[in-house]
């Protein structure tokens, strides 16, 4: 199934990519993350992310599976008209009546998607810590993907995609919308607490956090694994589609981004330093000592601690 973007749209997009064609011809660094657009314009941006809250959610379980006290549950829901989110729903298997805390999170740019073995890893130890966890597959990866990516190696990903203005800047109205989505999915169908849903980005994913945290008011505390402004690989994106646009609107809930000293893909002095100094209190940033996805059983507590001051 596939999507079928409106004529209207697509004008919008075109336009963007007209409008800001001579900035990029002309300014070979981001514009954006040397001074991020101001109010007016951002406000501008959030009519990108609008959905239609009444959808019904049409939730289809596909199968479930009990492992050492954790349920997951392995469903699908629409999340526009035309997109349906595939997801992992893990949660203690006895749970109480109340309302509890929750964490979506977003994957890196494996073809995997949300079933790539270290996301579920990472799933049962934030299930455990207390928090239903809901992982999603981007849109184009996972149970998402399409003909667009094939072999989804770093070239084909930046080619057809993550360096396509236009076709990037939609990918991202997406999957910002299909995380609000999923917010109102945890809270209406799972009984979330709706004042304690945190949002984890991997890598990708991250960049894709950084974004929606800004976006989407409703998360209370926002992690970034891995990720900054743009890969090694990457060039500009149009301005709603710039996490340099978004991360200074995340304050005054709370930030945390881990990172590695080494990272070869996002560069500590040229992509993770300068997004995360755009950054607003409170914020805070870790650093392990490697290079891209470096994770520690140290990193794995200072997360966990993390979560439990902020995010339950």
């Amino acid at each position: 199934m596939r999507r079928n973007i409106s004529s209207g749209f697509l004008v919008v997009l075109v336009s963007l990519a007209l409008l800001f064609s001579t900035v990029y011809q002309e300014k070979p660094t981001c514009e954006w993350l040397e001074k991020p657009v101001d109010d007016k314009t951002f406000k501008a941006f959030m009519d990108f992310f609008k959905y239609d809250k009444d959808l019904p959610f049409e939730t289809q379980i596909l199968d479930v599976k009990e492992h050492e006290g954790i349920r997951k549950e392995h469903l699908s829901f629409l999340s526009t008209s035309n997109e349906r989110v595939f997801a992992n729903l893990y949660s203690i298997v006895e749970t109480s009546s109340k309302k509890e805390p929750a964490t979506i999170i977003l994957h890196g740019g494996s073809a995997l998607g949300k079933d790539h073995p270290r996301y579920e890893v990472h799933a049962e130890l934030l299930t455990r810590a207390g928090l239903k966890t809901l992982a999603i597959d981007l849109n184009y990866f996972g149970e998402r993907s399409t003909d667009l990516l094939t072999t989804f190696n770093e070239k084909e990903k930046h080619e057809k995609l993550y360096n396509k203005h236009s076709a990037y800047l939609s990918w991202m109205i997406q999957n910002v919308k299909d995380i609000s989505r999923s917010v109102d999915f945890l809270i209406n169908q799972r009984g979330a607490d709706p004042e304690h849903i945190s949002l984890i980005g991997f890598s990708r994913g991250a960049v894709v956090a950084a974004v929606a945290g800004g976006a989407e008011q409703r998360l209370a505390a926002i992690v970034l694994l891995h990720g900054g402004h743009f890969d090694a690989m990457e060039r500009e994106h149009l301005p709603p589609a710039c996490p340099a646009n978004y991360i200074g609107r995340i304050s005054p809930r709370p930030l945390l981004m881990i990172n590695g000293t080494r990272d070869a893909d996002f560069v500590k002095d040229t992509s993770i330093l300068p997004l995360y100094n755009l950054a607003k209190v409170p914020k805070r940033i870790i650093w392990l000592e490697g290079g891209h996805g470096a994770w520690t059983e140290e990193a794995n507590s200072e997360l966990l601690k993390w979560l439990q001051e902020h995010a339950k």
